[in-house]
C-alpha cells in the first residue's frame, strides 16, 4: 500500500509540474480539430504526414487488444509503447532517474523515420494515414506549391 502511495504521489508531483503544458496541448488539440479537422503539425502546415500520422488511433487500437489493426495504422506504436512503458517503470514504480533515456529516445526515433520512409515509400498517397491533406496552409500562400506536391505524388506512385 506504502508503494502504491508513493506511484500517486509521483503522478500526481508530474501532473502539477506539467499542468500548462496539458492546458496549451488541449487548447492546441481543440482549435486544431475545429479549423482543421486534424491535429498533425505538419500535416496542416504542409499536407505531407509525419512519422507519427496515425499513432494515436494506432495507440487505442493497441489499448483495445487490435494489435493486427494498430500494425496497420502505424506499427511504431510498438516500440513507442514499449519506451513509454519503460519510462513509467522507472520513473513511476522504481522512483529514479530513467537511465539511458536519450540513447533508448534516439533509437526509438530513428526507428519512426525508418518505418516511416518505408511506409511513405510504400503508401503515400492513396493509403491511410499517408495521404495527402489539401487543405493544409502551403497550398494556398506558396505559388506552385500544388503542382510541385501533385508531381512528386505522381512519382510516389
Amino acid at each position: 500500500m506504502l508503494k502504491l502511495r508513493k506511484i500517486v504521489s509521483r503522478i500526481g508531483t508530474d501532473i502539477k509540474a506539467y499542468y500548462w503544458a496539458g492546458i496549451i496541448f488541449l487548447l492546441y488539440f481543440l482549435g486544431a480539430n475545429f479549423l482543421f479537422g486534424v491535429l498533425c503539425p505538419q500535416l496542416i502546415i504542409t499536407g505531407i504526414p509525419c512519422a507519427g500520422c496515425g499513432l494515436t488511433r494506432a495507440a487505442f487500437c493497441l489499448i483495445w487488444g487490435q494489435v493486427r489493426q494498430a500494425a496497420q495504422i502505424n506499427p511504431s506504436v510498438f516500440p513507442a509503447a514499449f519506451f513509454l512503458l519503460y519510462c513509467g517503470y522507472f520513473r513511476y514504480i522504481k522512483g529514479k532517474k530513467i537511465r539511458k533515456f536519450g540513447g533508448i529516445l534516439a533509437i526509438l526515433v530513428a526507428v519512426m523515420l525508418v518505418i516511416y520512409g518505408c511506409r511513405m515509400y510504400r503508401y503515400f498517397p492513396d493509403k491511410e494515414p499517408y495521404v495527402y491533406y489539401e487543405n493544409n496552409l502551403m497550398a494556398g500562400r506558396i505559388p506552385g506549391y500544388e503542382e510541385w506536391i501533385s508531381k512528386q505524388r505522381l512519382d510516389f506512385a
